[in-house]
């Protein structure tokens, strides 16, 4: 994940609510060599700057529960 460019600015937009990166199921995270977490994006395979998993979505966002549940919506 460390070669990955950043998500441009422009790809994410504020959010107040449940639907942040961290919850979607293309968020990872990983440590590189100095143990700093890095986050991202498995979909796009980029970055995401330090604090936007808590508080950006992008267009992409998918409930992790889908993916668990074969796509079907949990309510």
């Amino acid at each position: 994940m460390r070669e990955w460019a950043f998500i441009d600015d422009l790809e994410l937009q504020s959010w107040k609510g449940a639907r942040i990166c961290m919850t979607c199921q293309h968020f990872t995270y990983g440590v590189d060599e100095h143990c700093h977490t890095l986050v991202g994006c498995k979909l796009r395979q980029k970055q995401l700057k330090q604090g936007e998993h808590l508080l950006k979505q992008c267009r992409h966002w998918s409930s992790v529960c889908e993916a668990e549940d074969g796509g079907t919506v949990l309510a």
